[in-house]
Protein backbone atom coordinates (compact mmCIF):
# COMPACT_ATOMS: atom_id res chain seq x y z
CA UNK A 1 0.00 0.00 0.00
CA UNK A 2 1.42 3.22 -1.11
CA UNK A 3 1.34 5.71 2.04
CA UNK A 4 3.21 8.56 1.46
CA UNK A 5 1.64 12.23 0.42
CA UNK A 6 3.91 13.59 -2.12
CA UNK A 7 4.56 17.68 -2.59
CA UNK A 8 5.24 18.35 -6.73
CA UNK A 9 5.50 21.48 -8.51
CA UNK A 10 4.21 21.79 -11.99
CA UNK A 11 5.29 25.56 -13.27
CA UNK A 12 3.02 25.26 -16.61
CA UNK A 13 -0.12 24.68 -14.54
CA UNK A 14 -2.68 27.75 -13.14
CA UNK A 15 -2.46 26.30 -9.67
CA UNK A 16 1.57 24.78 -9.74
CA UNK A 17 2.13 23.63 -6.19
CA UNK A 18 0.52 20.06 -6.13
CA UNK A 19 -0.21 17.94 -3.00
CA UNK A 20 -0.93 14.13 -4.37
CA UNK A 21 -2.10 11.14 -1.88
CA UNK A 22 -3.45 7.57 -2.31
CA UNK A 23 -6.61 6.18 -0.71
CA UNK A 24 -7.27 2.90 0.82
CA UNK A 25 -6.49 -0.38 -1.14
CA UNK A 26 -10.18 -1.56 -2.99
CA UNK A 27 -11.01 -5.05 -0.96
CA UNK A 28 -11.56 -6.56 -4.08
CA UNK A 29 -9.15 -5.54 -6.61
CA UNK A 30 -6.31 -3.51 -4.18
CA UNK A 31 -6.24 -0.81 -6.09
CA UNK A 32 -6.06 3.09 -4.48
CA UNK A 33 -7.13 6.09 -5.90
CA UNK A 34 -5.25 8.96 -6.05
CA UNK A 35 -6.47 11.85 -4.84
CA UNK A 36 -4.59 15.63 -5.08
CA UNK A 37 -5.12 19.44 -4.40
CA UNK A 38 -3.14 22.14 -5.91
CA UNK A 39 -2.41 25.62 -4.76
CA UNK A 40 -0.97 28.91 -6.35
CA UNK A 41 1.93 29.56 -3.38
CA UNK A 42 4.05 26.64 -1.99
CA UNK A 43 3.36 27.98 1.53
CA UNK A 44 -0.17 26.98 0.91
CA UNK A 45 1.16 23.94 -0.50
CA UNK A 46 3.23 22.97 2.00
CA UNK A 47 0.97 23.75 5.08
CA UNK A 48 -1.55 21.27 3.55
CA UNK A 49 1.10 18.89 2.79
CA UNK A 50 2.14 18.87 6.73
CA UNK A 51 -1.18 18.37 7.58
CA UNK A 52 -2.21 15.82 5.57
CA UNK A 53 0.77 13.78 6.09
CA UNK A 54 0.36 14.12 9.95
CA UNK A 55 -3.35 13.14 9.59
CA UNK A 56 -2.26 9.79 7.76
CA UNK A 57 0.01 9.16 10.30
CA UNK A 58 -2.60 9.71 12.92
CA UNK A 59 -4.69 6.52 10.77
CA UNK A 60 -7.22 8.73 10.01
CA UNK A 61 -9.32 7.95 6.74
CA UNK A 62 -7.38 8.41 3.45
CA UNK A 63 -10.21 8.73 1.15
CA UNK A 64 -12.77 11.81 1.33
CA UNK A 65 -16.11 11.39 3.10
CA UNK A 66 -18.82 11.45 0.45
CA UNK A 67 -21.24 13.24 2.43
CA UNK A 68 -24.91 14.39 1.43
CA UNK A 69 -25.96 17.97 2.10
CA UNK A 70 -28.28 16.94 4.46
CA UNK A 71 -26.13 14.69 6.30
CA UNK A 72 -23.54 17.81 6.49
CA UNK A 73 -26.70 20.39 7.35
CA UNK A 74 -28.01 17.75 9.82
CA UNK A 75 -24.41 17.79 11.83
CA UNK A 76 -24.11 21.35 11.44
CA UNK A 77 -26.93 22.22 13.05
CA UNK A 78 -25.91 19.61 16.21
CA UNK A 79 -22.64 21.14 16.37
CA UNK A 80 -22.36 24.40 15.56
CA UNK A 81 -25.64 26.08 15.81
CA UNK A 82 -26.20 24.61 19.55
CA UNK A 83 -23.84 27.77 20.70
CA UNK A 84 -25.91 30.82 18.52
CA UNK A 85 -28.53 32.56 20.06
CA UNK A 86 -32.51 31.82 18.97
CA UNK A 87 -32.26 34.55 16.18
CA UNK A 88 -29.09 33.55 14.42
CA UNK A 89 -30.24 29.86 14.46
CA UNK A 90 -33.44 31.26 12.58
CA UNK A 91 -31.50 32.64 10.28
CA UNK A 92 -29.39 30.00 9.08
CA UNK A 93 -31.91 27.72 9.03
CA UNK A 94 -33.99 30.19 6.40
CA UNK A 95 -30.35 29.56 4.23
CA UNK A 96 -30.46 26.05 4.91
CA UNK A 97 -33.94 25.22 3.74
CA UNK A 98 -33.06 27.76 0.76
CA UNK A 99 -30.04 25.81 -0.35
CA UNK A 100 -31.76 22.51 0.07
CA UNK A 101 -34.39 23.77 -2.21
CA UNK A 102 -32.19 24.78 -4.79
CA UNK A 103 -30.12 21.69 -4.53
CA UNK A 104 -31.86 19.06 -3.13
CA UNK A 105 -30.80 16.56 -0.40
CA UNK A 106 -28.93 13.88 -2.19
CA UNK A 107 -26.21 16.03 -3.64
CA UNK A 108 -23.12 15.36 -2.74
CA UNK A 109 -21.19 18.15 -1.18
CA UNK A 110 -17.65 17.31 -2.89
CA UNK A 111 -19.97 17.91 -6.12
CA UNK A 112 -21.19 21.30 -5.03
CA UNK A 113 -18.39 23.74 -7.16
CA UNK A 114 -17.90 27.68 -7.23
CA UNK A 115 -20.38 28.29 -10.09
CA UNK A 116 -23.21 26.98 -7.81
CA UNK A 117 -22.61 28.83 -4.87
CA UNK A 118 -22.36 32.08 -7.01
CA UNK A 119 -25.73 31.13 -9.15
CA UNK A 120 -27.44 30.31 -5.56
CA UNK A 121 -26.69 33.48 -4.04
CA UNK A 122 -27.08 35.95 -7.08
CA UNK A 123 -31.01 34.59 -7.16
CA UNK A 124 -31.39 34.87 -3.68
CA UNK A 125 -34.74 36.47 -3.45
CA UNK A 126 -37.28 37.70 -0.73
CA UNK A 127 -39.26 35.13 1.19
CA UNK A 128 -41.69 37.18 3.53
CA UNK A 129 -43.97 37.86 0.69
CA UNK A 130 -43.30 41.49 -0.15
CA UNK A 131 -42.28 43.08 -2.95
CA UNK A 132 -38.80 44.12 -4.61
CA UNK A 133 -35.59 43.09 -4.13
CA UNK A 134 -33.37 41.34 -1.35
CA UNK A 135 -31.56 43.68 0.17
CA UNK A 136 -27.47 43.32 0.10
CA UNK A 137 -27.43 43.13 3.73
CA UNK A 138 -29.80 40.12 3.83
CA UNK A 139 -27.91 38.89 0.53
CA UNK A 140 -24.88 39.25 2.55
CA UNK A 141 -26.28 37.22 5.91
CA UNK A 142 -26.73 34.36 3.30
CA UNK A 143 -23.75 34.52 2.30
CA UNK A 144 -22.10 34.86 5.55
CA UNK A 145 -23.95 31.64 6.56
CA UNK A 146 -22.95 29.74 3.45
CA UNK A 147 -19.30 30.59 3.94
CA UNK A 148 -19.61 29.27 7.92
CA UNK A 149 -21.32 25.90 6.71
CA UNK A 150 -18.85 24.85 4.62
CA UNK A 151 -15.67 25.80 6.77
CA UNK A 152 -17.37 23.32 8.68
CA UNK A 153 -17.33 21.30 5.88
CA UNK A 154 -13.85 21.58 5.16
CA UNK A 155 -12.30 21.35 8.61
CA UNK A 156 -14.18 17.72 8.98
CA UNK A 157 -13.08 16.09 5.53
CA UNK A 158 -16.22 16.50 3.66
CA UNK A 159 -15.17 18.90 1.12
CA UNK A 160 -11.52 20.00 -0.24
CA UNK A 161 -12.12 23.82 0.04
CA UNK A 162 -14.80 25.92 0.47
CA UNK A 163 -16.88 27.08 -2.78
CA UNK A 164 -18.26 30.17 -0.99
CA UNK A 165 -14.40 31.83 -0.40
CA UNK A 166 -14.33 34.16 -3.17
CA UNK A 167 -10.59 34.04 -4.53
CA UNK A 168 -8.37 36.59 -6.03
CA UNK A 169 -9.63 36.44 -9.10
CA UNK A 170 -13.38 36.72 -8.80
CA UNK A 171 -14.00 39.81 -9.89
CA UNK A 172 -17.62 40.65 -10.52
CA UNK A 173 -18.73 37.65 -8.19
CA UNK A 174 -21.77 37.83 -5.83
CA UNK A 175 -18.84 35.76 -3.73
CA UNK A 176 -17.25 39.36 -3.18
CA UNK A 177 -20.21 40.94 -1.95
CA UNK A 178 -19.66 42.81 1.15
CA UNK A 179 -22.28 43.20 3.98
CA UNK A 180 -23.29 47.08 3.83
CA UNK A 181 -24.54 49.04 6.90
CA UNK A 182 -28.38 49.94 6.56
CA UNK A 183 -28.24 54.09 6.82
CA UNK A 184 -28.84 55.97 9.63
CA UNK A 185 -29.01 59.06 11.68
CA UNK A 186 -26.28 60.47 14.14
CA UNK A 187 -28.31 61.81 17.17
CA UNK A 188 -25.95 64.71 17.84
CA UNK A 189 -25.37 65.85 21.69
CA UNK A 190 -27.37 68.93 20.97
CA UNK A 191 -30.35 66.96 19.48
CA UNK A 192 -29.90 64.39 22.39
CA UNK A 193 -30.17 67.20 24.97
CA UNK A 194 -33.73 68.83 23.48
CA UNK A 195 -34.76 65.48 23.27
CA UNK A 196 -34.24 64.82 27.22
CA UNK A 197 -36.53 67.15 28.54
CA UNK A 198 -39.58 65.62 26.75
CA UNK A 199 -39.29 62.77 28.07
CA UNK A 200 -41.58 62.30 30.98
CA UNK A 201 -40.50 59.59 33.19
CA UNK A 202 -37.42 59.04 35.01
CA UNK A 203 -37.24 55.49 34.06
CA UNK A 204 -37.83 55.97 30.67
CA UNK A 205 -35.06 58.69 30.59
CA UNK A 206 -32.50 56.33 32.16
CA UNK A 207 -33.36 53.99 29.81
CA UNK A 208 -32.16 57.13 26.86
CA UNK A 209 -29.24 57.26 28.97
CA UNK A 210 -27.84 54.08 29.46
CA UNK A 211 -28.43 53.78 25.18
CA UNK A 212 -27.31 57.26 24.34
CA UNK A 213 -24.53 57.84 27.21
CA UNK A 214 -23.22 54.24 27.68
CA UNK A 215 -23.82 52.56 24.15
CA UNK A 216 -25.48 49.56 25.61
CA UNK A 217 -28.17 47.39 23.57
CA UNK A 218 -32.06 47.76 24.24
CA UNK A 219 -32.12 44.66 24.97
CA UNK A 220 -29.52 44.96 27.67
CA UNK A 221 -30.94 48.05 28.91
CA UNK A 222 -34.24 46.68 29.50
CA UNK A 223 -32.89 43.63 31.61
CA UNK A 224 -30.60 45.88 34.20
CA UNK A 225 -31.55 45.84 37.47
CA UNK A 226 -30.37 47.84 40.59
CA UNK A 227 -27.49 45.23 41.31
CA UNK A 228 -25.72 45.87 37.80
CA UNK A 229 -25.67 49.60 38.66
CA UNK A 230 -23.07 51.81 40.45
CA UNK A 231 -23.67 55.12 40.72
CA UNK A 232 -21.08 56.25 43.37
CA UNK A 233 -18.27 54.70 40.94
CA UNK A 234 -20.44 55.52 37.97
CA UNK A 235 -20.21 52.00 36.16
CA UNK A 236 -22.79 49.66 34.96
CA UNK A 237 -21.88 45.83 34.37
CA UNK A 238 -23.84 44.12 31.98
CA UNK A 239 -23.81 40.53 32.29
CA UNK A 240 -25.49 36.98 32.44
CA UNK A 241 -28.03 36.54 34.53
CA UNK A 242 -29.73 32.88 34.88
CA UNK A 243 -33.47 32.69 35.00
CA UNK A 244 -35.66 32.26 38.02
CA UNK A 245 -39.19 31.16 38.29
CA UNK A 246 -40.14 34.69 38.19
CA UNK A 247 -37.24 36.73 36.84
CA UNK A 248 -36.32 35.34 33.23
CA UNK A 249 -32.91 34.94 31.90
CA UNK A 250 -30.54 37.44 30.45
CA UNK A 251 -28.01 36.11 28.39
CA UNK A 252 -24.75 38.34 26.93
CA UNK A 253 -23.29 36.12 24.43
CA UNK A 254 -19.64 34.51 25.93
CA UNK A 255 -16.11 34.76 24.86
CA UNK A 256 -15.64 33.11 21.29
CA UNK A 257 -19.73 32.47 20.68
CA UNK A 258 -20.20 35.87 18.75
CA UNK A 259 -17.40 38.64 17.75
CA UNK A 260 -20.03 41.53 18.73
CA UNK A 261 -21.75 40.74 22.23
CA UNK A 262 -19.31 40.44 25.12
CA UNK A 263 -19.84 40.97 29.48
CA UNK A 264 -18.67 44.66 30.22
CA UNK A 265 -18.43 47.40 32.60
CA UNK A 266 -19.09 50.89 31.16
CA UNK A 267 -19.04 53.98 32.27
CA UNK A 268 -21.88 56.48 33.09
CA UNK A 269 -21.37 59.98 32.25
CA UNK A 270 -22.43 63.27 35.28
CA UNK A 271 -24.96 64.54 32.86
CA UNK A 272 -26.65 60.77 33.76
CA UNK A 273 -26.40 60.39 37.11
CA UNK A 274 -29.75 62.15 38.61
CA UNK A 275 -31.93 60.07 36.19
CA UNK A 276 -30.52 57.27 36.82
CA UNK A 277 -30.34 57.92 40.61
CA UNK A 278 -34.53 58.53 40.70
CA UNK A 279 -35.08 55.52 38.44
CA UNK A 280 -33.31 53.21 40.79
CA UNK A 281 -35.48 54.69 43.85
CA UNK A 282 -38.42 53.55 41.78
CA UNK A 283 -36.94 49.86 40.96
CA UNK A 284 -38.26 47.77 43.79
CA UNK A 285 -42.04 48.15 42.56
CA UNK A 286 -40.96 46.38 39.40
CA UNK A 287 -38.59 43.40 41.16
CA UNK A 288 -35.52 45.38 41.01
CA UNK A 289 -35.19 46.35 36.70
CA UNK A 290 -34.27 49.96 36.71
CA UNK A 291 -36.22 50.49 32.86
CA UNK A 292 -39.70 48.44 33.48
CA UNK A 293 -42.57 49.98 34.83
CA UNK A 294 -44.54 47.90 37.62
CA UNK A 295 -47.35 46.94 34.74
CA UNK A 296 -44.46 45.64 32.47
CA UNK A 297 -42.64 43.94 35.12
CA UNK A 298 -46.60 41.75 35.89
CA UNK A 299 -46.69 41.58 31.94
CA UNK A 300 -43.21 39.96 31.76
CA UNK A 301 -43.77 37.46 34.91
CA UNK A 302 -47.04 36.54 33.08
CA UNK A 303 -44.95 35.55 29.50
CA UNK A 304 -42.32 34.03 31.14
CA UNK A 305 -44.17 31.81 32.96
CA UNK A 306 -45.75 30.81 29.39
CA UNK A 307 -42.54 30.55 28.46
CA UNK A 308 -41.41 27.96 31.10
CA UNK A 309 -44.31 25.75 30.41
CA UNK A 310 -43.83 25.68 26.51
CA UNK A 311 -47.13 27.69 25.74
CA UNK A 312 -47.18 30.66 23.59
CA UNK A 313 -47.49 33.84 24.76
CA UNK A 314 -48.57 37.45 23.34
CA UNK A 315 -49.52 36.95 19.54
CA UNK A 316 -46.71 33.94 18.79
CA UNK A 317 -46.23 30.78 19.05
CA UNK A 318 -43.40 28.99 21.83
CA UNK A 319 -39.98 29.98 21.10
CA UNK A 320 -36.95 30.41 23.41
CA UNK A 321 -37.58 33.66 25.54
CA UNK A 322 -34.79 36.26 24.60
CA UNK A 323 -33.64 39.56 25.39
CA UNK A 324 -35.86 41.73 23.18
CA UNK A 325 -39.08 40.22 25.36
CA UNK A 326 -38.79 42.88 28.31
CA UNK A 327 -39.54 45.63 25.77
CA UNK A 328 -43.00 46.87 24.68
CA UNK A 329 -43.72 50.05 22.27
CA UNK A 330 -40.43 51.38 23.10
CA UNK A 331 -39.55 52.42 19.64
CA UNK A 332 -42.98 54.22 18.80
CA UNK A 333 -42.41 56.37 22.33
CA UNK A 334 -38.95 57.34 20.93
CA UNK A 335 -39.97 58.45 17.22
CA UNK A 336 -43.12 60.41 19.33
CA UNK A 337 -40.20 62.12 21.60
CA UNK A 338 -37.94 62.69 18.33
CA UNK A 339 -40.73 64.22 16.96
CA UNK A 340 -41.96 66.64 19.33
CA UNK A 341 -38.37 68.25 19.70
CA UNK A 342 -38.41 68.48 16.07
CA UNK A 343 -35.55 66.29 15.15
CA UNK A 344 -35.63 65.82 11.37
CA UNK A 345 -34.57 62.36 10.54
CA UNK A 346 -32.38 61.46 7.88
CA UNK A 347 -32.74 57.51 7.94
CA UNK A 348 -35.25 55.38 9.31
CA UNK A 349 -34.84 55.35 13.02
CA UNK A 350 -34.47 52.36 15.41
CA UNK A 351 -33.68 52.10 19.02
CA UNK A 352 -29.99 51.18 17.95
CA UNK A 353 -29.60 54.56 16.42
CA UNK A 354 -28.77 55.58 20.27
CA UNK A 355 -26.31 53.31 20.60
CA UNK A 356 -24.64 54.15 16.99
CA UNK A 357 -25.04 57.56 17.99
CA UNK A 358 -22.75 56.65 21.39
CA UNK A 359 -20.04 55.28 19.33
CA UNK A 360 -20.14 57.89 16.67
CA UNK A 361 -19.84 60.86 18.97
CA UNK A 362 -16.57 58.68 20.86
CA UNK A 363 -15.13 57.84 17.12
CA UNK A 364 -15.76 61.76 16.73
CA UNK A 365 -13.61 62.95 19.70
CA UNK A 366 -11.20 60.84 18.81
CA UNK A 367 -11.00 57.54 21.35
CA UNK A 368 -8.97 55.08 20.72
CA UNK A 369 -10.84 52.28 18.61
CA UNK A 370 -9.87 49.23 20.99
CA UNK A 371 -10.78 51.47 23.80
CA UNK A 372 -14.52 52.23 21.93
CA UNK A 373 -14.66 48.61 20.94
CA UNK A 374 -14.33 47.57 24.70
CA UNK A 375 -16.60 49.71 25.50
CA UNK A 376 -19.50 48.35 23.03
CA UNK A 377 -19.04 44.85 23.69
CA UNK A 378 -17.37 44.34 20.17
CA UNK A 379 -14.98 41.27 20.22
CA UNK A 380 -12.11 42.97 17.90
CA UNK A 381 -12.00 46.32 16.18
CA UNK A 382 -13.49 45.26 12.96
CA UNK A 383 -17.29 45.97 13.54
CA UNK A 384 -15.81 48.97 15.44
CA UNK A 385 -13.88 50.54 12.84
CA UNK A 386 -17.44 51.55 10.59
CA UNK A 387 -17.80 54.54 13.29
CA UNK A 388 -14.55 55.72 12.25
CA UNK A 389 -14.85 55.22 8.27
CA UNK A 390 -18.01 57.09 8.27
CA UNK A 391 -17.95 61.03 7.46
CA UNK A 392 -20.31 63.46 9.50
CA UNK A 393 -20.66 66.71 9.46
CA UNK A 394 -17.80 66.59 12.38
CA UNK A 395 -15.57 65.19 10.39
CA UNK A 396 -15.99 67.33 7.49
CA UNK A 397 -15.67 70.25 9.53
CA UNK A 398 -12.65 68.87 11.00
CA UNK A 399 -10.60 68.27 7.60
CA UNK A 400 -11.26 71.89 6.39
CA UNK A 401 -10.16 73.28 9.71
CA UNK A 402 -6.83 71.02 9.70
CA UNK A 403 -6.85 72.04 5.62
CA UNK A 404 -7.12 75.95 6.54
CA UNK A 405 -4.26 75.66 9.49
CA UNK A 406 -1.76 73.75 6.91
CA UNK A 407 -2.60 76.35 4.25
CA UNK A 408 -2.96 79.74 6.29
CA UNK A 409 -0.53 82.63 5.64
CA UNK A 410 0.89 82.52 9.14
CA UNK A 411 2.14 79.11 8.65
CA UNK A 412 3.46 79.54 5.18
CA UNK A 413 5.00 82.79 6.49
CA UNK A 414 6.78 80.52 9.21
CA UNK A 415 7.95 77.74 7.03
CA UNK A 416 9.05 79.57 4.38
Amino acid sequence: MIATVNLLHLPKRRSPHIVRWWGEPDPETGTQKRYGRSFMTMTEARKFYVEKQSEMDRGKPRDPVDATLEELFAEFEKARLSLLSYASKIGYQLTIQQMLAQFGRNLKVRHLERRHAESFIATRKRCDGRAGELSPWARARHLIHCRAIFSAAVEWGYADDNPFRANRYGGNSPLRLRPKGRPWHHITPREFMRLLPLIPSARQRAAYWFMYGCGLRPGEVYNLMVTNVDIEIRRVDVVNRLGSPDIPPFTVKAEGQSSESKERSVPIPNAAIPDIADAMKLAFKSGGFLTLTPQRFERVQQYWRLCRSNQGWGDHDWRPWQNRDMMNNMLRDAKKYLNQAGIELSAPFTLNTFRKSFAQNHADAGTPPRTLAKLLGHANTRVTMQYYNRVTDANERAADDAMNRILSPKRRATTA
